[in-house]
């Protein structure tokens, strides 16, 4: 069942994203077309510009002769042919009077070729001219019938106007990156917080599979007890009356225990605690640590060992807070330790603090796991879901209680090759 609902996510994701692909496909597809129809109406203005400034030529009577005698002078020796500096701010000022008209704002320059320079063929498709205009026809009604060999035309060139049209749209491309980012942006953290929601709501199955497995057991376990104590053969055994009595304290304990776990961990995370701080010896606070967790290491076969090298080892701490602390870690490297338990636990001062650490032999951890590993809820996977027992609830509440001491907590571990945590806690927090 979980399977397949975990599909069916990924399948909606798959054609979300899909989806939103060809949102954005279409939208670069419509500004290149944009682009290239501002394209085709810029080259339209300037062809239409052309033939006015062509007709322009035409009327200006003095204009025309001066140009038809330059060009016959030329006789095709240079392919470019000088002209004064006044026609040449005649034809500037009616080559920018057309392009205003046609609102084309582009920076030019210009020249009059002598169409019959040996040279003409190999230029004429130069991709640096913009706009041709021929003047045949305009330049030979000044020169007589029997002298119609002089062929010119203004060559007017322009820098590249696909950067014009681009330049130009800067608005749209603008809104549309920023459009295209803000959707793709919104997508990928909703994928996100569905992935961590689906993330989260598997945990937060497995912690009610867990706590229910470990409540039961307490329960099943007093409610035995209990009958056994109401038969009337036990009644007359004190020693099986105390026994039966012991179980029932120990396994309210427990229970108790795991109440108080969750009870605690919903009141860190509220903010709903006070911490009690006091100047607290590091090096007690481990000794007691130690002492919960000792016996339980040596029936396994097992041993914890520790080196106390602080030389400053006072800190400002809650003491019970700290205390539990490091009684979850050492109750995790025991936990999680296939084999024999070989702990590990060491201190030592820096300048502004002290380090504890807690180093096991136990299973480890790959990098996937080393990043939710201080999350609620979240245990690490060892083949089954009931063969290491608890919440899921103690890393998150260690480094709820570092953070809120103002330290912090590293952890290096490599898969099969055992944890190490340390925590940092400053003298003054």
């Amino acid at each position: 069942m979980m399977k397949k609902k975990r599909s069916k996510i990924f399948i909606i994701i798959g054609i979300s994203a899909l989806s939103l692909l060809g949102l954005i496909a279409i939208q670069i597809n419509w500004i290149f077309h944009t682009a290239k129809l501002r394209e085709q109406q810029l080259k339209h203005r300037l062809a239409t510009a052309s033939t006015h400034i062509s007709y322009g030529v035409f009327k200006d009577s003095l204009l025309r002769a001066r140009l038809a005698k330059k060009v016959k002078e030329n006789n095709g020796r240079e392919l470019s042919v000088k002209i004064d500096s006044r026609d040449h701010s005649i034809l500037d000022s009616l080559i920018k009077n057309k392009f205003e008209y046609q609102h084309v704002d582009l920076p030019y320059s210009f020249k009059l070729v002598d169409k019959r320079n040996r040279y003409f063929n190999s230029t004429c498709h130069s991709q640096q001219i913009s706009q041709r205009i021929c003047l045949e026809g305009v330049l030979e009604r000044e020169k007589r019938a029997k002298d119609r060999t002089a062929k010119a035309e203004i060559r007017i060139f322009l820098p590249d106007m696909m950067g014009y049209v681009w330049s130009h749209m800067g608005w749209i491309v603008i809104v549309s990156v920023i459009m295209i980012a803000f959707t793709s942006g919104g997508f990928i953290l909703t994928v996100r917080t569905v992935l961590r929601q689906k993330k989260m709501s598997e945990m937060t199955t497995d912690f009610i599979n867990n706590m229910t497995h470990e409540l039961k057991t307490p329960i099943a376990t007093v409610s035995l007890a209990s009958n056994m104590l109401r038969k009337e053969k036990i009644l007359d055994n004190r020693e099986k009356i105390v026994h039966y009595s012991s179980v029932i304290h120990e396994e309210n304990k427990k229970l108790q225990d795991q109440v108080e776990q969750v009870l605690r961990i919903a009141k860190v995370e509220k903010g709903e605690y006070t911490l009690n701080k006091v100047q607290a010896d590091i090096h007690t606070l481990v000794l007691d640590a130690i002492a919960t967790i000792d016996l339980q290491v040596r029936e396994k076969g097992g041993k914890v060992q520790y080196y106390l090298n602080a030389m400053r080892h006072t800190v400002m701490a809650d003491v019970v807070h700290i205390t539990n602390v490091i009684s979850n870690l050492l109750d995790n490297a025991n936990k999680y330790t296939s084999d024999t338990p070989e702990i590990i636990v060491e201190t030592k001062d820096l300048d502004d603090g002290v380090v504890i650490s807690v180093t096991d032999n136990g299973i480890g951890m790959s990098k996937e796991m080393q990043k939710h590993i201080f999350d609620k809820f979240y245990r690490v996977s060892t083949g089954n879901i009931h063969d290491v027992k608890g919440f899921g609830l103690g890393l998150a509440y260690v480094k709820m209680m570092i953070d809120a001491h103002k330290g912090h907590i590293e952890l290096k571990s490599e898969l099969g090759k055992g944890s190490c945590f340390e925590i940092f806690l400053p003298y003054t927090a």
